[in-house]
């Protein structure tokens, strides 16, 4: 444990300029337009701007990152230290993982409490259709949660299309985009094969969960769980997979 959570550290301590930076930036945007919205420069619906850039960057930036954190190993050639710690490959991949996710966390934060701390008075006929704060902030919980969960799963196809473009020597960017898409494939082939095992799953009634009917009475948003538990025991086996791959046959010098 000790090892893994040195691991993490060193991810957290590589990435914490560009999160501080990226959530500064954020924060800086939204106060600029909230200022210019005041001054009466510009109309208030041009707050969403801010709302929606950070929103469409970060994915691409935590996608890019999950990336760049196994890539930088190869450029330091830190990856000697790596491959001779007594770790096994899954623990370091899981501390890459847990790094984006920290990293998401904090952006995610930045992107929400600066749009409610800066479009204060901007979206009355937004809060006259909410229940209240508390519905809000169990709702935005959950979009967290599913953003964080799609995150991970996308992180582990990057890290194991990175690690098996390693194993090659030529035409690693060809063979990366080869194990994506195949990788994607056969998570929706294990998902499909394995949804009869979770079928006893209860049905969750996301509109109770979710608290939708304080908006809409008459909404009925039911979701069986069966397919997405298959899909995310086929992407832990990936996770493990790459681990794998990468204590036994990555090639550093590739």
């Amino acid at each position: 444990m000790k090892r893994f959570l040195k691991l993490l550290s060193k991810d957290l301590e590589a990435s914490r300029l560009p999160v501080f930076f990226l959530a500064s930036i954020t924060l800086a945007l939204m106060a600029f337009l909230r200022l210019r919205i005041a001054q009466g420069a510009w109309d208030p619906e041009v707050f969403v701007l801010g709302v929606i850039a950070p929103m469409t960057f970060f994915p691409l930036w935590l996608i890019w990152r999950s990336f760049q954190t196994l890539r930088v190993e190869w450029r330091e050639d830190t990856v000697y230290t790596l491959l001779v710690l007594p770790v096994p490959g899954w623990q370091v991949m899981l501390a890459k993982l847990a790094s984006l996710l920290v990293e998401y966390s904090v952006l995610f934060t930045a992107a929400v409490g600066g749009t409610f701390l800066f479009s204060s008075g901007l979206m009355d006929e937004l809060w006259e259709v909410i229940p209240g704060s508390g519905w809000l902030a169990w709702n935005v919980l959950w979009v967290y949660v599913t953003g964080a969960l799609i995150l991970g799963a996308v992180a582990v196809h990057v890290q194991l299309a990175f690690v098996v473009s390693k194993m090659v020597g030529r035409l690693q960017g060809l063979v990366a985009l080869w194990v994506l898409i195949l990788s994607t494939w056969l998570v929706d082939r294990a998902a499909v094969l394995l949804e009869p095992l979770f079928r006893w799953l209860p049905t969750i009634r996301l509109h109770e969960l979710l608290q939708l009917n304080k908006v809409n009475p008459g909404i009925i948003f039911e979701w069986q769980p069966a397919g997405q538990i298959g899909a995310v025991v086929a992407t832990a086996g990936l996770l493990l997979l790459t681990g794998f791959l990468f204590e036994h046959f990555v090639e550093i010098n590739g």
